[in-house]
């Protein structure tokens, strides 16, 4: 956990896509289709994708095993969300024999005039009958030596197609494709980005005795790539805004100096070695000032240094230490966490910017209450919540809670199962990412993982690793 880090260290150390899409049925005047996992009422949205149909322009002998690797890619990706119930493959045969043959009759299911939203033959009353509340349908085609996906996504309450894509794809990539289509669906439906081409950074281990690593991988787990290999702890990793960079801190030097990694150029240069604590590093949301936490003569305050490590400045400070900063999506304030009266409690103080890169806080007010120790503010996207993990002294255990910048609202979001904490927001805040050292069900500790929940709460399971140990995710935002 991050705070702990802080505490730790503060006393002892003391592939672009190769495929295109065309395209834009999505420029059409229908009203955004809304879903609110917020909402009292929200619940699972009842989609079928049926398995996508083979032109018979298409050649190739791969063609069987593409349609069904995509389709079940797109399946995983919607399940994955959080957003969307899909129906079972045991779909009418009569409606699959019935779309196969509009299909056919009309060519083609990609139609990029949105005035032609209509269904030419697809029976959308036989599809609701059976509970189906979104319809999204694929064939794959072939013009020449090259092939193409067609998809579309019909709300089926509205009698609308709403989305329609054509993606020219390879033998190879057609999974990003699926990535690509899902975010669009995700945007449809509510209003805000995708997360299927998003990345987390974490620390990591491959074996018990390991030293501790920076690693990356895709919001599922997939792709894992090792960025660090020195011989010497790392903690704290964190994105910079446009996903281009990574921070962290590494002993690698003999004292906790803050690093900057460029993922580009696979190169690394130190932003902060001074003498003692660079840590907990924080981008500000148009990647100008790094806050951080530092410490001088014995005391952790927060730093911002310019996104070259040069101009360190101070700009929070008090009795007790101060740690754990996080500048709020709307630039309009910064939550940290401060034992000024004691224990560990978040904060949250109002910014005055003057330009860009210089920032003070002109006040500062105390948010949470409850709980014997809370650490590791994360900002929801739209600046409206507050993820964090506080410590549960009647149980022993960590766990997640949301508030409201102001301090209204406290929700508990986990419960025993073992220790939650360091949060993190999706792109697009519908889900948070944590690490918990829960095993199966059982509320006893084992190795810290990775996992996913809806902003709710719901939801949670683990995001597979093939590590021995995975902690203090930070989601990005989608990289393309």
């Amino acid at each position: 956990m991050l705070i702990r880090g802080c505490i730790f260290l503060y006393f002892f150390m003391f592939w672009h896509l190769s495929f295109s899409q065309e395209s834009n049925l999505e420029k059409g005047e229908a009203s955004p289709l809304l879903v609110n996992i917020d909402s009292p009422q929200f619940r699972e949205l009842i989609i079928a994708v049926p398995p996508f149909l083979i032109d018979e322009s298409v050649s190739i002998s791969e063609r069987e095993n593409i349609v069904l690797s995509a389709r079940e890619g797109l399946v995983n990706l919607l399940h994955f969300s959080g957003l969307f119930k899909i129906t079972h493959d045991d779909l009418s045969k009569d409606l699959l024999t019935l779309l196969k043959k509009s299909l056919k009759e009309k060519k083609s299911i990609f139609l990029s005039d949105p005035a032609q939203r209509n269904f030419d033959g697809i029976a959308l009353e036989k599809w609701k009958a059976i509970g189906i509340e979104s319809l999204t349908i694929g064939v794959l085609k072939q013009d020449g030596d090259r092939l193409y996906f067609e998809l579309r996504t019909a709300d089926v309450n509205r009698k609308e197609f709403v989305l329609g894509k054509r993606y020219w794809i390879t033998k190879e990539n057609f999974g990003e494709a699926m990535r690509a289509y899902g975010d669009w669906l995700l945007k449809t439906y509510t209003g805000k980005s995708g997360i299927f081409r998003s990345k987390i950074v974490f620390i990591g281990r491959r074996e018990k005795k390991a030293n501790k690593q920076v690693y990356i991988c895709d919001f599922d787990g997939s792709n894992v790539r090792q960025i660090t290999t020195a011989k010497s702890p790392h903690v704290s990793p964190s994105w910079s805004p446009d996903g281009r960079f990574l921070t962290f801190t590494s002993f690698e030097d003999g004292n906790p100096d803050l690093f900057l990694y460029d993922l580009e150029k696979g190169k690394k240069q130190k932003l902060s070695g001074v003498k003692g604590l660079n840590s907990g590093a924080h981008w500000s949301p148009d990647g100008e000032l790094i806050a951080l936490t530092g410490s001088k003569n014995g005391d952790a305050d927060i730093y911002t240094i310019h996104r070259d490590g040069s101009r360190r400045s101070l700009l929070i400070t008090g009795h007790g230490l101060d740690v754990d900063p996080a500048f709020s999506p709307n630039k309009k304030w910064m939550a940290f966490v401060s034992g000024r009266f004691g224990n560990p409690h978040i904060f949250v103080g109002t910014l005055k910017w003057e330009g860009k890169d210089k920032v003070r806080v002109i006040a500062d007010r105390r948010i949470t209450y409850a709980g014997w120790y809370n650490a590791t503010p994360s900002w929801s996207p739209d600046s409206d919540k507050l993820a964090f993990a506080g410590y549960d002294r009647d149980i022993d255990r960590f766990d997640i809670f949301i508030v409201n910048p102001n301090g209204s609202r406290l929700e508990r979001l986990t419960l025993r199962n073992g220790d939650n904490e360091n949060p993190t927001w999706s792109p697009n805040g519908q889900l948070i990412a944590f690490q918990s050292t829960r095993t199966g069900n059982k509320n006893i500790k084992g190795p810290a993982k990775i996992y996913v929940m809806n902003r709710d709460g719901g939801g949670q399971r683990e995001i597979p690793l093939p590590l021995y140990d995975a902690q203090t995710p930070e989601w990005s935002i989608n990289i393309e």
